[in-house]
């Protein structure tokens, strides 16, 4: 299921709105889930994100829990995009990943004050935004210079292609079909 939220008045609408996909989106998201097969290839989970600059990519992330448990793709991507760039101030910067950003990557993403997250797979247990609404939590905006503004978020895009590769992994709790085994 594809999710767009609509920052003016932070809804979800499960329409698709073409506005919000940008021409280079599709190519930037199969890397990420090109990234997320070679985390699984290293014997980690299925996690690969990026962050890009008007469409280039500035860097790269797998996820490394097996090497430090916070060592989360998405962290990685928003690392090295900071050393790279010289600058903890993404503003222009989108963050692309394989999966819905968990709590702790949603905060960092809104301290590297990230305009835009897009992800495939929803994370219904444990996502900061399905979940935990952190990445669009209005009231985090009054906490400058430390947080950002709601970044625009484009969720479930190309959903299917990362499950794929989620698949290959014991993990169940990802996806819009996602059921909870009690």
């Amino acid at each position: 299921m594809l999710v767009v939220m609509n920052i003016l008045n932070n809804k979800t609408d499960n329409t698709l709105n073409m506005q919000t996909i940008k021409g280079y989106d599709k190519k930037i998201m199969l890397r990420c889930i090109e990234l997320s097969q070679i985390a699984v290839n290293k014997g980690d989970a299925a996690f690969g994100s990026l962050v890009s600059l008007d469409g280039k990519l500035i860097a790269e992330g797998i996820n490394n829990k097996n090497g430090k448990v916070s060592d989360h793709a998405e962290i990685l991507a928003l690392h090295n995009a900071h050393l790279k760039l010289g600058t903890t101030d993404l503003s222009e910067c989108t963050l692309y990943t394989s999966c819905e950003p968990c709590p702790m990557c949603s905060f960092m993403i809104r301290e590297y004050k990230i305009k835009r997250v897009v992800y495939a797979l929803p994370s219904l247990y444990v996502g900061g935004h399905s979940k935990w609404p952190i990445l669009q939590d209005e009231e985090l905006e009054h906490m400058t210079p430390i947080f950002s503004n709601v970044p625009e978020i484009l969720g479930g895009y190309m959903e299917e292609e990362a499950n794929e590769v989620m698949k290959q992994t014991p993990l169940w709790m990802f996806g819009s079909d996602a059921k909870l085994n009690k």
